[in-house]
């Protein structure tokens, strides 16, 4: 068994990833719901806190960030730390495919504060926005969205814009300043590990940017999937 401490503080206890795992990974109605990663982490989760084998509830109440950074450790338990990934150039005159190599052991980390709720002025209308982080349930709602965007990641993250509900309708009609101001805001508050990589083309240095998570060798190492 393997022993982390999460970016919140609380102490996890993973098993390697097996066959049962790989199933579930690979079942694209699971994918396509957000349930195959819940599913996996709760399979591996031997110990949350003081919580030994732990539930499906309590893996969805981990926030995002805590999240992530169970998943990107069980694939270095499971499959090891290097990631080798085959980038395409998004360069439609180029398209040449880029190698790189990620350690997730260099991965930053940014630990949680204490702070689960924040408050922040808008700087062209004034209000006041409340919003808090990302977790496990807010994650599936964006899965089972249709056609989820910019604006329903914000709206699933605020809790209030001048003291009422936020809307569809409160975020459309917010301006782009005011929306941009408070996309920074969410990110400065931000906590977990960085799993963001950003990279030029060999061949005509266009910026290549992705996330490991979103990448086929992240999990599967050597497949064509």
């Amino acid at each position: 068994m393997y022993s982390f401490e999460l970016p919140s503080g609380t102490e996890l206890e993973l098993r390697e990833m097996t066959g049962a795992e790989e199933e579930l990974l690979t079942n694209q109605r699971l994918i396509r719901s957000g349930e195959a990663i819940n599913q996996v982490l709760r399979n591996c989760f031997v110990r949350l806190g003081e919580k030994t084998d732990p539930d499906l509830s309590e893996v969805m109440n981990l926030l995002s960030g805590d999240r992530l950074f169970a998943l990107v450790r069980l694939r270095q338990i499971s499959l090891g730390d290097e990631v080798e990934l085959e980038l395409s150039c998004p360069n439609s005159a180029c398209r040449m495919t880029n190698f790189v190599t990620i350690n997730l052991e260099d991965l930053k980390v940014t630990p949680y504060g204490e702070e689960r709720e924040f408050a922040f002025k808008l700087p062209g209308s004034k209000k006041a926005v409340r919003f808090g982080y990302l977790d496990g349930h807010k994650e599936k709602r964006l899965a089972s969205l249709r056609e989820p965007n910019i604006s329903s990641a914000m709206l699933i993250r605020i809790l209030d814009i001048d003291g009422k509900a936020p809307s569809k309708k409160s975020l459309a009609e917010m301006s782009m300043r005011d929306r941009n101001a408070l996309r920074q805001e969410m990110s400065r508050v931000d906590a977990g590990i960085d799993t963001s990589v950003e990279t030029e083309c060999d061949g005509c240095g266009t910026k290549i940017r992705t996330r490991l998570e979103a990448e086929p060798a992240f999990l599967f190492p050597g497949v064509r999937l």
